[in-house]
């Protein structure tokens, strides 16, 4: 950790004009305040189809939290998603739906649920052992459909409002459209390997493979009135692409071991905008933000500016580590490592370049599996609460 009078040096040598781009609320052109609403939700496991993991106006703790409630589960197999004042958890022994209140048990499907989304008062699950897909109404937990895949999950299904469907990407590398009232499948993509990362845009679906592949896909209409889905284009990148991100006029892929790409979208059909090689291999997650997109992965947290990928700031951990997915709320980036939850200024803190100061926020000793933001609070998912695994609501 450089000293503080060495950052003073940099950011004296720097001037003002490096100030401006560096200090306050922003890195990089991205501007970032305080959240301000305290009644938001986590519908999907990156929050949205774009899969940003990012809410820009939630409140989340920004100084060291107090604990609302905690409740035992079973261990967390997917990441957690808050809807309709309900946190539900996919666990090896089923899907949990507590109360965000208080943290009571308001019901449980006896299913191995992989991923789980919500949407319109139905939770939408997938599989991780078995080739199905469930949708349950999310008041009482009445199943409404189940649906048999060729094969099971690596990615939670992807509720698509754009397209009036439910997206599902299965291990055999089928994708198929779900009428979401039904289950029926509408259309269906076969990708040259498994499926690990969904998201979308309008009409535009975007396809994340085992074997390194990405898909834009465009839902259009057949002249018989069906919705069908048609390849724009597909690019090779160097590693499964563990996320993808949706943004105008591109996609963000983070791959394993070859860092995160920036793919222009319509016309220009899947060209690379820049390639950020040394970026980490996140865990499951990227956080587009404004002008930032940032990741976690064993090595530390890194941001890179989404023009033009170059890096903003990072932060090294001490050793390789376990690193949940990285979620962010406001100007706060949250993300579990090496047991402990920990919170970083969104922005970088203060500082030029590598210089930084006041990056973390705070820290609390606290195994983390996965993460939500909803309600004011953090909604966390541990594999050791008091011994036994189980989420725990911090605010």
């Amino acid at each position: 950790m450089p000293s503080r009078r060495r950052v003073l040096s940099a950011l004296a040598a720097a001037g003002a004009a490096g100030l401006a781009g560096c200090s306050g609320g922003g890195s990089g052109g991205a501007n970032f305040s305080p959240g301000r609403e305290s009644n938001t939700e986590w519908p999907l496991p990156a929050r949205g189809p774009r899969a940003t993991s990012y809410s820009p106006d939630a409140v989340a703790p920004r100084t060291p939290p107090t604990e609302r409630w905690r409740a035992e589960t079973g261990r967390a197999v997917g990441r957690v998603v808050v809807a309709d004042g309900t946190a539900f958890v996919p666990a090896e022994d089923g899907l949990y739906a507590l109360r965000m209140r208080d943290g009571e048990e308001r019901w449980r499907a006896s299913i191995r649920p992989y991923g789980v989304a919500v949407a319109d008062g139905v939770a939408y699950v997938s599989s991780r052992d078995e080739p199905l897909v469930y949708a349950f109404e999310v008041d009482g937990g009445e199943q409404r459909w189940r649906v048999e895949t060729s094969a099971d999950f690596a990615a939670a299904p992807l509720p698509a409002p754009a397209a009036d469907a439910v997206i599902v990407g299965d291990t055999a590398g089928r994708v198929a459209s779900l009428a979401p009232r039904t289950g029926e499948p509408r259309w269906t993509f076969e990708a040259f390997t498994g499926v690990y990362s969904l998201a979308a845009r309008d009409d535009r679906i975007y396809v994340g493979t085992t074997g390194g592949g990405a898909y834009e896909l465009h839902v259009v209409e057949t002249e018989a009135g069906e919705p069908r889905g048609v390849p724009l284009w597909r690019r090779k990148l160097p590693g499964t692409v563990r996320a993808l991100t949706a943004a105008d006029g591109s996609v963000f892929a983070a791959t394993f071991g070859g860092g995160i790409v920036r793919l222009a979208t319509g016309p220009a059909a899947g060209r690379t905008d820049w390639h950020a090689s040394d970026a980490p291999t996140v865990t499951d997650a990227l956080v587009h933000a404004n002008g930032l997109v940032a990741g976690a992965g064993p090595e530390g947290v890194s941001a890179f500016g989404a023009a033009d990928g170059t890096r903003r700031w990072r932060v090294a951990v001490d050793r390789v580590a376990p690193v949940s997915p990285a979620v962010a709320a406001g100007d706060t980036l949250y993300v579990g490592v090496g047991g402990a939850l920990r919170a970083y200024a969104l922005g970088g803190g203060v500082g030029v370049g590598p210089y930084r100061t006041d990056v973390e926020r705070w820290r609390r000793e606290l195994p983390v599996r996965t993460l939500a933001i909803a309600d004011g609070a953090l909604v966390v998912a541990s594999d050791d609460l008091d011994g036994s695994p189980g989420v725990v609501v911090l605010e």
